[in-house]
């Protein structure tokens, strides 16, 4: 019997926007046991089903309470029901996409869209280092260095922090790390035009597309 996916999200957004976990955490479960694997559960019901959530927001039919409270159950759903199954299975299913470094920029304190970000990539694979709001320059470079990430992932909502973004690129350049890392920005205050400029390997506006800019980094497909 083929699952019906569409009836599946519609049905797990509810359960997200009435903050059920425990529902939400039964419907992962009952699609795997009709033979889902893990990654069809996230690819076809949580991404989606966040997507459209972050559309919600930003169409403002739900607030930030809501969207807090929906990712974090997503987060339960990934450590209590897709984790699992992909250990059970001997790791395989998801499998590792690659190491990525998070961090809200110093002087910001604002960390919502990042942690959307967060949760995104590590239910598609990925494992992320989460540095938290307000992070120098340094900080991040270290961390990323001793991790050995594939990819610094930087996020700012005000635009006086943008300058921050920059010391990390030029940071990486005087320490000659600048090509062994990918550097994508995020949040409200970069531009295209300051991407661009700053030297930065990609931008994403969504969750969903930092997921895609990551993937495609990994494949060997420069955004």
């Amino acid at each position: 019997m083929s699952i019906q996916w569409k009836e599946i999200q519609e049905t797990f957004i509810n359960s997200l926007l009435e903050e059920e976990e425990e529902e939400a955490i039964r419907i992962a479960q009952d699609v795997l046991s009709e033979g889902a694997r893990p990654e069809q559960l996230f690819e076809s019901c949580v991404t989606p089903s966040l997507v459209e959530i972050g559309a919600r927001f930003e169409r403002l039919e739900i607030f930030l309470p809501e969207m807090v409270a929906a990712a974090e159950i997503v987060q339960a759903v990934n450590e209590q029901v897709i984790q699992p199954s992909i250990e059970s299975s001997g790791g395989e299913g998801v499998g590792s996409q690659g190491k990525v470094v998070l961090a809200t920029v110093e002087g910001d304190l604002h960390d919502i869209g990042k942690n959307m970000v967060n949760l995104m990539l590590q239910v598609n694979g990925f494992e992320v280092i989460d540095l938290g709001v307000n992070v120098s320059a340094e900080e991040i470079v270290k961390v990323a260095e001793q991790e050995n990430a594939d990819i610094i992932g930087l996020s700012s909502l005000l635009t006086s922090c943008l300058p921050y973004m920059r010391d990390v690129v030029e940071l990486l350049q005087a320490k000659r790390l600048r090509e062994q890392f990918e550097v994508i920005i995020g949040g409200a205050a970069p531009t295209a035009e300051f991407a661009h400029s700053g030297g930065f390997d990609a931008q994403g506006h969504t969750a969903a597309e930092a997921v895609t800019i990551c993937k495609s980094i990994l494949a060997g497909v420069k955004e």
